[in-house]
């Protein structure tokens, strides 16, 4: 594939189509809303399932790792891509809206703490980011501040791709072998690169791209990991500086 030509669209030009699709939610779960606002950060996952899981039996998936004594809402991930391995032909290039971006996710690391800028801490003590269950008053949630620093996810939002790239393993056993890695096809790079970038003309605060390991010690995005450069370099493209 072919590297763009370079654009700079305004927003609400979209760069790239966001399906929906509608999640069973566990009503019995706590969950937080913020001020989309104060997100700074997008952070880039792999789902470790075949590639052509869907947005839905992730959902499925993660209401079934809750328990009693901890139950997932939904969805921990803001948005899902469906994109092919190099030499396939399925699943088709997708991007559908996970969890929605007011519901802070559950993907950097329950217990990661990240510093606050002085607009989060402003919007923090204003008292904007509140916690509850479905039909009941949310409430402040002091947890979620630690010396100063607040937990990552709250100022985070999580964009997985489906797919496992990372190596087989005893607890992987859907991982690739040494002899055949996989890699992000510069179409799926390309389509990471649109959706963040759209995110940024519409909120312009998200200015950086992150991933999972680099919250958490995890193998989690695999080699996507070593892709976010040029996954940077792509958006800058389409108009979109990221760090």
């Amino acid at each position: 594939m072919e590297y763009p030509q370079e654009v700079n669209p305004e927003w609400p030009l979209e760069l790239v189509e966001i399906h929906k699709e509608t999640y069973k939610r566990n009503n019995k779960a706590s969950f937080c809303v913020r001020p989309v606002e104060m997100v700074d950060t997008l952070v880039i996952h792999h789902s470790e399932t075949p590639a052509t899981t869907t947005p839905l039996e992730i959902n499925d998936f993660h209401l079934a790792r809750g328990t009693p004594e901890d139950p997932w809402y939904m969805i921990a991930y803001s948005f899902v891509i469906n994109s092919p391995y190099a030499r396939t032909s399925l699943p088709i290039q997708k991007v559908t809206e996970g969890r929605p971006l007011e519901i802070v996710g559950a993907h950097a690391g329950t217990n990661v703490f990240v510093p606050m800028d002085e607009d989060q801490k402003r919007q923090w003590e204003e008292n904007k980011i509140l916690c509850g269950k479905e039909n009941e008053e949310p409430k402040l949630d002091p947890s979620l501040v630690l010396n100063g620093e607040i937990k990552a996810n709250v100022t985070t939002i999580g964009i997985v791709v489906n797919g496992n790239y990372s190596p087989f393993s005893i607890s992987n056993p859907g991982g690739y072998s040494k002899k055949s890695p996989r890699y992000p096809t510069m179409k799926t790079q390309d389509l990471v690169a649109k959706l963040s970038c759209q995110l940024q003309k519409k909120f312009p605060r998200m200015k950086k791209i992150k991933w999972h390991s680099y919250y958490h010690d995890t193998t989690c995005p695999g080699t996507i990991k070593s892709y976010i450069g040029q996954i940077r370099t792509l958006a800058k493209r389409y108009g979109c500086e990221f760090n």
